[in-house]
């Protein structure tokens, strides 16, 4: 399905343009490869010209796709399950996808997430490569175990006792990994349930960019639940809750990169719409605001 949003000045290309000093920037090439790692996480980046946080409205993203719930108390745990979608590569040297839930992100400087990414590998770059992994952003993120296309993968965060427990399951091979950590910074705002276009940066993360998006065909969030402090679990509809739509800037406007459904109950289900082009981006504080000199 190809949607289009109107940008009103021109100019803005996916990958072709420096958009100015916050969220999107930098040059039309990717940093060298040589010192790159993956950043399959991270914060929302608001599209060029759609920078509101009003919760009435879907947020309109770079790299994000996909559902975030806001309350007036404190998140305190968010979960989901899907089957891990089989990707089909298209030779291009960046294509990644990412499915994932977190706690914080939307509208703040920190997330803590876990779920799982595809990287198209190998010299033509045709081979899907499949990996859980967490991170406390913005911190790293580190790969935990391989899982494979159909695999049930049961995903989770959790706030107790002033430390987060990120756990994911295979629900498929068995195997399973569990994280517990501190973070003081972190201001649990928001839950997000997240398909993402992951980054790539170098070492020092002061050049980065946003992969292609890589064809996951469709994918489908179930079990999407979250709780506040002194609340019980709830799926994901009844909250404040905001869908999130992935578009790469164009030269007179945004085209979507994928299609995020309505929510039904606690599930809700994205389709692949085309992969885009590298997008650089700058990570960290700025990356939550709208980017200027568009």
């Amino acid at each position: 399905m190809k949607r289009l949003l109107s940008l009103a000045a021109a100019g803005v290309m996916c990958g072709a343009t420096m958009f100015g000093a916050s969220g999107v920037a930098g040059a039309s090439t990717a940093p060298s490869a040589g010192a790159l790692h993956v950043q399959p996480g991270g914060l929302l980046v608001r599209a060029p010209g759609y920078a509101s946080q009003n919760s009435q409205s879907p947020t309109v993203s770079v790299n994000w796709s996909g559902y975030a719930v806001q309350s007036s108390k404190k998140f305190n745990y968010v979960h989901a399950t899907f089957v891990q979608p089989a990707v089909k590569c298209g030779g291009q040297k960046y294509q990644l996808t990412s499915n994932w839930v977190g706690i914080d992100g939307y509208n703040d400087q920190t997330v803590e997430q876990d779920g799982t990414s595809v990287q198209c590998s190998g010299p033509d770059h045709m081979t899907p490569i499949y990996k859980a992994w967490y991170e406390m952003f913005p911190g790293p993120s580190a790969n935990v175990f391989n899982v494979s296309p159909g695999d049930i993968i049961d995903i989770s965060v959790k706030y107790t006792n002033s430390k987060f427990t990120l756990t994911e399951t295979d629900l498929t091979s068995g195997k399973t990994s569990s994280l517990t950590r501190k973070n003081p910074t972190a201001k649990r705002n928001s839950a997000e349930w997240v398909i993402e276009r992951p980054a790539f940066c170098n070492s020092t993360e002061t050049k980065c960019f946003l992969t292609e998006l890589a064809n996951f065909k469709t994918t489908t969030m179930s079990g999407a639940t979250a709780s506040v402090d002194g609340g019980p679990v709830q799926s994901v509809g009844k909250f404040r809750n905001i869908p999130m739509y992935m578009f790469c800037p164009i030269q007179r406007g945004l085209i979507s990169l994928d299609t995020v459904g309505g929510l039904s109950g606690q599930s809700f289900t994205t389709t692949f719409d085309r992969s885009g082009t590298t997008t650089p981006i700058t990570l960290g504080p700025r990356a939550l605001s709208s980017p200027a000199g568009h």
